[in-house]
């Protein structure tokens, strides 16, 4: 899932595949995975309720991964949405490419308060 070789070291990958040995290392690690359903059923009522995020709101995405389609997914959702899409990376935009995540994340931090309104 990664576009950029060489991020993670091989000894970073066994440490994290280390922790998933044995049957309930494997079932707290899948149980994100076991809600996403629901959890969109939950989301999906709440938003069709009025529920929406007030806060500004930044959905960075990999250019060989989510590309823009967390920020397309949360746009009748945030109304002080930014979305980036960062070039030449995968699923892991913050350890692929940390000085273009850098370069949203900062500016976006530091931002005076908005309107409502994407951006």
């Amino acid at each position: 899932m990664s576009a950029v070789s060489g991020t993670f070291p091989q000894e970073e990958v066994a440490t994290v595949a280390s922790s998933y040995r044995g049957y309930e290392a494997l079932r707290a690690g899948f149980a994100h995975y076991r809600t996403l359903l629901e959890d969109g059923r939950v989301n999906r009522a709440w938003h069709e309720t009025g529920g929406t995020l007030p806060m500004p709101v930044l959905a960075v995405g990999g250019e060989h991964s989510t590309r823009a389609r967390l920020a397309d997914s949360l746009n009748t959702v945030a109304p002080r949405l930014t979305g980036a899409v960062i070039a030449g990376s995968g699923h892991f935009v913050p350890e692929e490419c940390p000085h273009a995540f850098a370069g949203e994340l900062l500016p976006f931090l530091s931002a005076p308060p908005r309107p409502a309104g994407r951006v």
